[in-house]
């Protein structure tokens, strides 16, 4: 029996498979952030980005607040995969921490809106509970991951939650010099002088 075109739209079901809806809007959502920011966001924009409707990207993520706050996670997750690829066989904290930071020039060095994008949320997560949720979530996770890492790579455990605060707040800033001003040779000899002073001091 054929279905009425007027029929509602039926959530999937289990075993149902995916139309993929679903995966382009958050990627829509992820590219109308890199492109406008949160001020120029709004679900029209990204429906139109995905090419599926309004309602839709409102069925799936409920309002702007809960798509950003998916788009924030996946943003989360791009960024902790492509610094973790650069952290591979790491065994030393010079091996963590200079890997690490050439994970983060691989992520602007590809597509500097993306640290942009980090930081425009950072700043919403100040006053939207959802997305301040979701900013912890990431943050805590690299936190961990780090933590982790430096542990493994020998530094004493009593070290391990300053250096990792440290370290991240050193990448963050460099992020910012590098939308600012751009990867200038001050800024690149800025990183040798943390590589090698961090390793100085957790030695």
């Amino acid at each position: 029996m054929t279905a009425s075109p007027t029929a509602a739209p039926v959530r999937p079901g289990p075993g149902r498979p995916s139309t993929g809806a679903r995966e382009r809007i958050l990627d829509a959502c992820l590219e109308v952030l890199k492109a406008d920011g949160y001020a120029g966001l709004t679900l029209a924009k990204v429906a139109a980005s995905a090419g599926e409707s309004k309602a839709l990207v409102s069925y799936h993520f409920g309002s702007k607040q809960g798509v950003v706050a998916a788009a924030a996670r996946e943003l989360g997750r791009i960024i902790t995969e492509e610094v973790l690829g650069g952290l591979e066989g790491a065994t030393t904290v010079e091996q963590v921490v200079e890997g690490a930071t050439a994970g983060i020039w691989r992520i602007l060095e590809r597509d500097p809106r993306l640290p942009r994008a980090y930081f425009d949320l950072n700043a919403v997560s100040v006053v939207e509970d959802d997305v301040r949720a979701v900013m912890r979530e990431i943050k805590d996770q690299w936190r961990d991951v780090l933590a982790e890492l430096l542990r493994e790579a020998g530094l004493p455990a009593g070290r391990v939650p300053a250096a990792t605060v440290y370290v991240i707040a050193a990448l963050e800033g460099f992020s910012l010099e590098w939308i600012e001003r751009g990867n200038t040779a001050e800024l690149r000899r800025a990183r040798d002088l943390f590589v090698d002073a961090t390793v100085a001091a957790l030695a």
